[in-house]
């Protein structure tokens, strides 16, 4: 039966997700400049809230998401489907490894949802996503990046790189971490992003504890906020599980 879902779901998925891009493609055609952003706000908002009700995804949010102009929003990253659950709640703009510019399907979402793309092991890509944070971060929209750099199994916070706080440095804007658990594990290792999202979506749910903590201290050099950030969402990690173990579910 899992084999079933899981051959349903990623139907359904990609199915899904070449109709929200065909509908966007076609109204933003038909929408002046000015309406934009608004439209792409839109849409995806309809994307993320698809995507994870398709793979039976269950969120469980604790604490606050409301930021005024904008935030620097980072946290660890276990899953393909923590992109869909920060934006899902934040609105943002993403920062993703730069070969997910190329993928079939969604590639395009990618590049119209704004996102940032980097090539860690090349300086002037890194350079360049740099500018990019901090130019999003100035015009007040949310960016949010996974510090850790890749995808690690398990509730162990690995290293956080300094990249992306020193991109928002002297800007007047929130850092806020975020910890993510999830029951049953959605380790992304080796495998293939098809492979992995297969076994997402073999299951009939994934539950997905999400905790926001309170902003960073103002005023940290970024060596300084990485290791502070990555302290707090340890922390923030380990009261999500604790609520996952605690619900029952």
């Amino acid at each position: 039966m899992s084999k079933v879902r899981a051959v349903l779901r990623t139907g359904v998925f990609a199915g899904f997700s070449a109709g929200v891009l065909a509908a966007y493609e076609t109204r933003r055609a038909m929408t002046p400049e000015s309406g934009q952003e608004r439209l792409a706000n839109r849409y995806r908002t309809r994307w993320t809230s698809g995507l994870l009700r398709v793979f039976g995804a269950e969120l469980l949010v604790h604490g606050q998401r409301a930021h005024q102009g904008g935030a620097l929003v980072v946290a660890n990253h276990q899953s393909a489907l923590d992109i869909g659950v920060m934006m899902s709640l934040f609105q943002a703009v993403m920062v993703s490894r730069h070969d997910v510019a190329d993928w079939p399907l969604l590639g395009r979402l990618a590049r119209h949802a704004d996102t940032i793309f980097v090539d860690r092991e090349d300086r002037r890509s890194g350079t360049a996503a740099l500018r990019e944070i901090r130019k999003r971060a100035k015009e007040g929209r949310n960016v949010v990046a996974f510090p850790e750099g890749s995808t690690f199994p398990g509730d162990s916070v690995h290293e956080f790189h300094p990249g992306a706080f020193a991109a928002v440095r002297s800007l007047d804007i929130p850092i806020v971490p975020v910890g993510l658990a999830y029951s049953p594990a959605v380790p992304y290792g080796e495998e293939s992003f098809a492979e992995h999202i297969g076994k997402v979506a073999a299951r009939r749910t994934t539950r997905i504890a999400v905790h926001l903590g309170e902003p960073l201290p103002a005023g940290l050099d970024a060596h300084s906020a990485a290791q502070t950030a990555r302290a707090r969402v340890q922390g923030l990690v380990i009261d999500a599980r604790r609520a996952l173990d605690g619900d029952g579910g």
